[in-house]
């Protein structure tokens, strides 16, 4: 794997720290005074997901690490696994639920497209897309009188997951949901 100066590390790469393999997040120079400059990283762990921050040289040199991208369709889930396949090929493949971060399970679909992050031919994250667009299944009634306010309500998606939509949202109405937070952006 290529040694390069941090300065040429963009964000989004993968690199090797401290023995494991880390996505810069966020990346900024700093200087204060007349004192050094140096690199404030935020690293988050490919693996378990958690977020590090760390000061660097602008002339560190690290150690950039090669992931390959694959799109695969998720199907369904099998107990603590969640089952996707490879558009191309029809080959399934098992993933441990982890791959996928907590907070955005709630939000895989049957049938819809994430990409999958391997290191050496072996899966070690799964990529949701940025949206998500499901189908509202309950919604309560909005109070009468409440349009001259942003007034919103909870409604369950077809996932079981519960989203806070704006109060004209209807039962069996299709929207579109930001899978980083569960945001309402619009009908679908």
């Amino acid at each position: 794997m290529p040694m390069m100066k941090l300065r040429d590390v963009k964000v989004g790469e993968a690199i090797m720290h401290r023995g494991e393999v880390w996505i810069v997040f966020d990346r900024h120079e700093q200087t204060r005074g007349n004192l050094r400059t140096y690199w404030q990283v935020k690293l988050k762990h490919l693996e378990k997901g958690n977020v590090y921050e760390e000061r660097f040289s602008p002339d560190d040199n690290v150690e950039k690490v090669i992931l390959s991208k694959a799109e695969a369709e998720y199907l369904y889930r099998d107990g603590k696994m969640l089952v996707f396949m490879d558009p191309e090929s029809y080959d399934q493949i098992s993933l441990p639920e982890e791959m996928v971060p907590e907070t955005q399970r709630a939000f895989l679909v049957p049938n819809m497209r994430a990409t999958l992050l391997k290191l050496d031919e072996r899966v070690v994250q799964v990529e949701m897309p940025q949206t998500v667009t499901v189908e509202v299944t309950d919604a309560p009634d909005g109070a009468r009188g409440d349009t001259a306010t942003n007034v919103t309500k909870v409604v369950t998606i077809e996932t079981g997951a519960q989203v806070r939509v704006p109060g004209y949202i209807k039962k069996g109405e299709k929207v579109k949901i930001r899978v980083e937070n569960g945001e309402f952006l619009g009908r679908a």
